[in-house]
């Protein structure tokens, strides 16, 4: 079942932002490492904020994925177009309940979230070693429109 959460839900979010940022550091460990405190706050700003929402989904009375997007707005540079887009924070569903339709329905949420505000589109940042989600996404109707190169200087 997908739903908004609530803040009953703030415990359940958090042990599976762990689960996140651990896959994170297992493929990309020079950038991330395992979140193991409690940062519930982090996510109850969001739960309050009129341009966020924090969608989950629900699997047997169990918290097995969340999204979370918040609208923004370009700066008022005269070399750039002025969007109004969402940003796609975080997606994470968990192994177990993979391949289920889960990431979709919460990509789902997202998109009609984003459009009820008229946001022209959805921007998001994946892990270049993080090829699944980079499949969930361009099934999804995502593609790259720029490009991070990094050189490590050590």
């Amino acid at each position: 079942m997908l739903r908004e959460a609530q803040f009953i839900d703030l415990g359940a979010i958090v042990h599976l932002y762990q689960q996140l940022t651990a896959e994170m550091a297992t493929m990309a460990p020079e950038t991330y490492r395992p979140l193991t405190s409690d940062n519930r706050q982090y996510f109850a700003e969001y739960l309050q904020n009129d341009l966020a929402r924090l969608f989950v989904t629900e699997t047997a009375g169990t918290l097995s994925g969340f999204a979370l997007v918040v609208l923004a707005r370009t700066g008022d540079n005269a070399e750039f177009v002025p969007q109004h887009f969402a940003q796609l924070i975080d997606l994470y569903v968990i192994p177990a309940q993979r391949h289920q339709g889960l990431a979709k329905q919460l990509m789902d949420a997202v998109t009609a979230f984003a459009k009820s505000h008229d946001a022209t589109f959805i921007q998001l940042n994946v892990l270049n070693a993080n090829q699944t989600a980079q499949q969930v996404y361009a099934k999804a109707g995502f593609e790259p429109v720029s490009l991070i190169l990094q050189k490590p200087l050590n």
